[in-house]
């Protein structure tokens, strides 16, 4: 099946919720963070420090997260993801019932779109497709982003010490920015991470196509620290893609850490929801589920909105188009 032109957007932006925002960064009222530099560090203590920190987090799950789309009226929201690629997100209106169910497992990932809410140029249904068929099939040319990206899209990227990874630069005064190559079967992709520079929590993640083309960003801020388990998470998580796309911006009251409150089987399974045809993205006709694939819709609580915020500009890569030359 083949989506037109006009509606990929917004399948790309429900597929790559999850990731940062470009608030301030300094920390709410708490327990500070320790200093992660005291002295300008190297690209070692950089990789260090952040998969450091987000290695400790194996779960997180939120039922009071709020969901705002540039364009589209607020809705209530539940989060839950599990290392490596589990990953769920559901919204709704508020007596219009379930609009969005966003999810990845271990072999598929899967998007419920209600057409009459989010687009009117994208038919109601379930998209979905299977983490090996995505850079192969149709699923690569709508969805440009990989779905395992979902859980890093939250500020909690593990950096690969087996890949290329270049700097840091410092790009303002708490910043500093690091440049990564990542290999794939479409070719060598690359991203910028933004770290601060002094407690070390990702600020930013822009992700470059094989071709050099930004693809996406993700900005993460209001970062809290937990000091039972030594960890910093953000709070407040901000999408953005490339015109015509729009901003997802995702805001979280509080979280389970290493928790799960459902059981994973259950929280991470596709859903069936009557009335809502299934769509395979990788599949020349795009119709029927996965054999075996579970039908089940389990509940998550809900309770209101975030507010609209700013997109920033970004820093520039020389090796990669889309950024320019001045650094802010």
């Amino acid at each position: 099946m083949r989506l037109p032109r006009s509606s990929a957007w917004l399948l790309a932006v429900v597929l790559i919720s999850a990731s940062g925002a470009s608030c301030p960064t300094r920390q709410p009222p708490g327990v500070a963070a320790p200093a992660a530099f005291t002295a300008p560090p190297t690209v070692a203590d950089v990789l260090r420090v952040v998969n450091g920190n987000n290695s400790r987090i194996s779960q997180l799950q939120a039922d009071n997260a709020r969901l705002s789309i540039q364009g589209v009226p607020p809705m209530r929201a539940s989060v839950a993801l599990q290392r490596p690629r589990d990953f769920r997100l559901r919204a709704q209106f508020v007596g219009l019932g379930e609009v969005l169910d966003l999810g990845s497992n271990q072999e598929l990932f899967w998007a419920l779109i209600d057409a009459p809410q989010m687009a009117t140029n994208v038919p109601r249904g379930i998209y979905y497709a299977r983490h090996d068929q995505y850079l192969p099939g149709q699923a690569a040319e709508i969805l440009p982003i990989r779905p395992d990206w979902l859980v890093d899209a939250f500020g909690l990227p593990i950096f690969d010490l087996a890949h290329s990874h270049e700097g840091p630069w410092q790009r303002g005064a708490e910043q500093l920015e690091i440049r990564s190559r990542i290999p794939t079967p479409a070719g060598e992709t690359g991203r910028i991470t933004v770290i601060h520079a002094t407690y070390g929590w990702v600020l930013e993640q822009h992700t470059y196509d094989p071709r050099g083309q930004l693809i996406g960003s993700s900005f993460t801020s209001n970062h809290r620290y937990y000091p039972e388990i030594g960890v910093s998470i953000p709070h407040r998580i901000e999408i953005r893609l490339p015109p015509p796309g729009r901003s997802i911006q995702l805001e979280i009251d509080s979280y389970s850490i290493n928790q799960l409150r459902v059981d994973p089987s259950q929280l991470f399974a596709m859903p069936s929801y009557p009335g809502y045809p299934m769509f395979d993205l990788a599949a020349p006709s795009g119709i029927a589920p996965p054999a075996g694939a579970p039908g089940q819709a389990p509940a998550m609580p809900y309770p209101v909105q975030s507010p609209v915020e700013r997109y920033p500009m970004t820093g520039f890569r020389p090796r990669y188009r889309g950024y320019t030359t001045n650094r802010q």
